[in-house]
């Protein structure tokens, strides 16, 4: 027994010290919370207002403050390794042309910082935590619409602009996110424009569909799905492959099988070209339609002589463009290569980001350019570039690309050895 109630006191000495030491462990706690791991506190319980100096671009702040001298720090997350760099290259290439061409806003001269995503989810949340460490002001990206979908809420902490010249996936604005924006299309459209031209203009009444099991492919194929069934035709079956595979024999084997009119792909530029070549292998006479994704000349290159016929979408394009024709002259004059898939989408969102940033920004009395998040993002939306390399830049309040009346749903066709516009 301890006496009544069954508690021992202790003396006031002792108490004082220990109180001491419960302090010192409690900061010593603190401390660690930002070494290594960083603020362990989940965003959604930090207190409103909570911010760090204003002179740092970045880390949540509602404004951005650089100062005199500094440089405006501009991301860019596309994929610059794998087999899709090929793709994000071009990307990154055309981003960093409208910054040279900018220069500088309000005598601040811009950087842009690229950072490789992978062209997937993890490389793309990876890529997002590096730029926002490096303080940027906005990014262009990511390149594929898994790597957007699962980047955006990082971006979205710290209330960063995100507008993406390449993530086309349905689900990319659905549902919106306020800080994105896409000149992009809307796989929505793009889907249902194939699966017109499959369906209607080809007379492939019978269709195998294959996707990679991103969010790119798989949604792009949903949607070509309920138009092309829609239309009347006929989807024999729904196949699956692994990004990274090279032997697709089941898949191929059930397609076969199904003696489809054509099989449908959405995905890749690596998958793409393992599927097509393994059908011909295997005699399947079935037209072969791919989009945007398999856009390339690598795509014709892996498949070999396998990819002569195949159809290739690339979304709402202008039939004509002045616009376009200048940005690809000035790109090859730049980079010595023609602009790639996408170049000129990703130079259509930066001049949106630098456009927004100019609009936006204010120069203070010590000679510091400030830019508040918000009024950042809010000018984005409001930006409208009438001659985009890709055609007029507008948006609507999702965030998606407003197409514009006349503009038709692009498919090529390769022919002797080249991507050659059929519609």
């Amino acid at each position: 027994m301890h006496g009544r109630n069954g508690r021992r006191w202790l003396p006031l000495s002792v108490a004082a010290a220990l109180l001491a030491l419960f302090a010192m462990v409690a900061v010593a706690c603190g401390d660690d919370d930002d070494d290594g791991g960083g603020d362990q506190t989940p965003a959604a319980t930090k207190p409103a207002g909570q911010t760090p100096a204003a002179t740092q671009p970045s880390g949540g702040g509602d404004t951005i403050t650089i100062k005199k001298g500094d440089k405006i720090k501009v991301g860019i997350s596309t994929t610059l390794t794998t087999d899709n760099a090929q793709l994000g290259i071009p990307i990154r290439d055309g981003a960093l042309l409208a910054i040279k061409q900018k220069g500088t806003i309000k005598d601040f001269e811009i950087e842009g910082i690229a950072e490789d995503d992978l062209c997937s989810g993890p490389g793309s949340v990876t890529a997002a935590q590096k730029l926002l460490s490096e303080d940027v002001v906005a990014v262009q990206g990511a390149m594929c619409s898994s790597g957007t979908v699962a980047a955006l809420d990082t971006y979205a902490q710290e209330n960063v602009l995100v507008i993406s010249g390449s993530s086309t996936g349905v689900q990319v604005t659905d549902p919106p996110k306020a800080n994105f924006l896409r000149t992009a299309w809307n796989d929505a459209t793009q889907g249902a424009e194939m699966a017109k031209y499959a369906c209607t203009t080809l007379a492939k009444k019978n269709a195998v569909l294959v996707n990679d099991q991103s969010v790119y492919g798989k949604g792009l194929m949903d949607v070509f799905k309920e138009a092309y069934t829609g239309a009347g035709c006929t989807v024999a079956s729904e196949e699956a492959v692994t990004v990274g595979e090279k032997d697709f024999s089941p898949v191929v084997t059930k397609i076969k099988g199904e003696n489809p009119d054509i099989v449908v792909f959405g995905g890749f530029i690596a998958e793409g070209a393992v599927l097509v070549r393994q059908l011909r292998d295997a005699s399947v006479t079935a037209d072969f339609m791919g989009a945007d994704g398999i856009a390339d000349a690598k795509f014709i290159e892996q498949a070999g002589g396998a990819a002569e016929g195949a159809y290739v979408s690339r979304g709402p394009t202008p039939a004509e463009s002045t616009a376009y024709d200048k940005f690809a002259g000035e790109y090859e004059a730049e980079y010595g290569e023609k602009a790639g898939q996408f170049s000129e989408h990703a130079y259509d969102a930066m001049n949106v980001i630098l456009a927004a940033i100019e609009a936006s920004a204010t120069v203070d009395a010590d000679g510091n350019l400030v830019i508040d998040r918000q009024a950042l993002i809010d000018a984005a939306h409001d930006v409208k570039l009438p001659d985009g390399a890709s055609g007029p830049i507008e948006f609507n309040a999702d965030g998606d690309r407003v197409i514009a009346a006349g503009t038709v749903n692009r498919i090529d066709q390769v022919k002797d050895g080249a991507l050659e516009r059929i519609q």
